[in-house]
């Protein structure tokens, strides 16, 4: 990933934009993943079939949706860190390329805890990259992580790289942990966000209704990784579900949901700016991108 991708994009766009609110995606960056982390126990060749080209590595956007909505300023999800750089871990700079200080930033919902999603909370020191913000996360979530043993029997990923992971996330809820708010998904958040349960990828992890104005979308946080594998073959999942199981009937429950409503959806890990539409074809989805 070359950095001049990054600038292309850096200035942000812009979604929704009325009197009284605004609303950005700024990008964390692209980062390739080994395909091996798609449609475990399925043979290549036949992931490939649903590829349109089949190189072993699948790139993931990471959109951060911003909304601003004084006194609000919030971010759906934190990006992936420092320690992802250079093709990742742009928010921070691609924020202030739009003109938003990162002390500005008052509120940070977790979609779900990940390290993609909240490794950009905290810098290289050690210190809050967005200081002031105060930081939401789905109780259920915060539970299963903070657990001294979780539930990993109905992943497919490896143990050990389960335990690291974690780790990992136990560390950054520590260190987050004077800023930390948790939810629950009956509880109403701001005015303009509604919090949705859609739990398997991990247990608490939450789509989002957004109301800009008369229009309301969906940010579908990590229902889907990509727009081939997992919307025509949504059973096929990914290494990272929690739950493999109960994370493939929510993906097909929430695709059918959201390509039946034909309501506008965001998403975190589809191409920028990560808008788009989801049609039905027979017992498969596409994902149709723009506003």
């Amino acid at each position: 990933m070359t950095s001049q991708h990054h600038h292309a994009v850096m200035q942000g766009f812009t979604a929704f934009q009325s009197a009284n609110m605004e609303i950005l995606v700024v990008t964390d960056g692209d980062v390739p993943y080994n395909s091996d982390c798609f449609a475990p126990g399925i043979d290549r060749p036949e992931l490939n079939s649903v590829r349109v080209q089949s190189s072993d590595y699948i790139t993931l956007a990471h959109n951060i949706l911003v909304i601003s909505a004084p006194p609000h300023l919030v971010l759906i999800d934190a990006g992936n860190g420092y320690s992802s750089a250079p093709a990742a871990g742009c928010l921070p700079d691609n924020l202030k390329a739009t003109g938003i200080d990162p002390a500005d930033v008052t509120d940070i919902i977790l979609t779900h805890a990940h390290p993609d999603h909240i490794n950009g909370l905290i810098d290289e020191a050690g210190l809050f990259v967005f200081p002031n913000a105060e930081i939401h996360l789905q109780e259920a979530e915060y539970n299963f992580w903070q657990s001294v043993s979780p539930d990993f029997s109905k992943s497919k990923n490896l143990p050990k790289v389960l335990k690291q992971l974690h780790q990992d996330i136990r560390q950054v809820l520590a260190a987050i942990g004077p800023k930390l708010r948790l939810f629950n998904t009956s509880d109403p958040m701001f005015p303009f966000l509604r919090p949705i349960l859609a739990p398997g990828h991990t247990p608490g992890h939450c789509m989002f209704a957004v109301t800009a104005g008369s229009e309301t979308f969906i940010h579908m946080a990590d229902i889907c990784h990509d727009a081939e594998i997992l919307f025509s073959r949504p059973e096929w999942g990914t290494i990272f579900d929690v739950d493999f199981d109960l994370a493939a009937q929510t993906r097909r429950r929430i695709l059918g949901e959201l390509a039946d409503s034909q309501q506008l959806v965001f998403a975190y890990h589809l191409q920028w700016p990560g808008f788009g539409r989801i049609v039905r074809i027979g017992n498969e989805f596409k994902w149709v991108p723009g506003r």
